[in-house]
């Protein structure tokens, strides 16, 4: 009994990474830039990179997969933002996120 109450922990711990991973490789699948540096755009419209890593955040409130509440730097206001797929970036959006 105090072997499978010792396994709990780290087996738990395994299923939540492996969890973390999939979503991970699915949203880079899908065309986002997910993990990593990713270009989102505000409820107003505004575009900005921020890291994005599913599975946690340090400075946004994460509402979901495709969600989160965070402060947008070109606004200068708290939104929620979504990310933005590769393919959906135009060349002006591409160079304006170059000065980001």
């Amino acid at each position: 009994m105090k072997l499978v109450t010792r396994l709990i922990g780290p087996i738990i711990i395994a299923v939540v990474l492996i969890i973390i991973a999939i979503i991970n490789l699915t949203m880079r699948r899908k065309g986002y830039a997910i993990p990593g540096k990713t270009a989102v755009r505000c409820s107003k419209g505004h575009l900005f990179t921020t890291t994005w890593i599913e599975g946690g955040s340090l400075k946004a409130v994460r509402l979901g997969p495709f969600t989160r509440y965070q402060y947008c730097p070109v606004g200068k206001h708290w939104a929620i933002i979504h990310p933005v797929k590769d393919e959906d970036l135009t060349p002006e959006d591409r160079k304006a996120l170059l000065g980001n």
